[in-house]
């Protein structure tokens, strides 16, 4: 790949990320990489090991761990705030990928790690790694 179209990519998604809780379609993020959207979608998925869909699908998914995690917001202000337009569909969406519901998610997470979610930056921390900050 030509060091100016991994730029585009990159700048895509860039683009993408900072705008993860908004609809884009592939149309417009392929716009900002100059591709077209399908040559854009097989770069993209070549490049950073995942489509389009599956990189915002991953920021929304992480940013609503981290608001299950630090706070007390409810779960449909969380399925709002990450971009998702319908509880049902969020809810199945963090289950597929997290083996939990939002609800579920948060009650072990606080379970592990206490209620002040002052250690909650571990539960992205693979546990090999964790004896070293908690102990063993």
């Amino acid at each position: 790949m030509a060091p100016t179209t991994l730029s585009d990519l990159c700048r895509a998604r860039d683009y993408l990320a900072a705008r993860f809780n908004q609809r884009i379609s592939l149309t417009e993020a392929a716009a900002h990489a100059g591709l077209s959207p399908f040559y854009f979608h097989r770069l993209f998925a070549n490049a950073f090991g995942e489509t389009p869909h599956e990189f915002v699908t991953r920021l929304r998914i992480d940013h609503a761990k981290k608001l299950l995690l630090a706070g007390n917001h409810s779960v449909t202000d969380i399925c709002l705030d990450a971009g998702y337009e319908s509880l049902g569909s969020f809810s199945t969406r963090f289950h597929s990928l997290t083996g939990l519901s939002p609800a579920a998610f948060r009650r072990e997470s606080r379970r592990v790690f206490g209620k002040s979610g002052r250690n909650w930056p571990l539960y992205y921390m693979p546990a090999c790694f964790q004896h070293f900050f908690i102990g063993s």
